[in-house]
């Protein structure tokens, strides 16, 4: 499982995308954190990062609703470098002190 990777995630009888948001090598020793995918495009607060036309999936990332999750299946895709670096300036913002 790498950084930038979008899975399916079961939950609660509901399935719904996710973007794996840890770093590779702590997805290798630890369960990876993720953040769903929401339908649509926001103007949104900094916790809410909106996908690209390049990305392999429209939408925004929800960091605020991150947590830790095991996704099923293959892999569906992987978003863009420029995606990937909003998404780390985000999760920055949210735990600045």
């Amino acid at each position: 499982m790498r950084q930038g990777e979008v899975y399916d995630f079961d939950a609660g009888g509901s399935r719904f995308r996710v973007l794996v948001v840890s770093s590779d090598a702590h997805n290798a020793v630890r369960q990876p954190w993720i953040a769903p995918v929401r339908h649509g495009a926001h103007d949104a607060p900094p916790y809410l990062v909106t996908l690209h036309d390049t990305d392999p999936l429209g939408g925004c990332v929800d960091l605020d609703r991150m947590g830790r999750g095991t996704p099923a299946g293959q892999a569906l895709g992987t978003i863009t470098g420029a995606t990937m670096s909003r998404v780390r300036d985000a999760v920055a913002m949210v735990f600045e002190a």
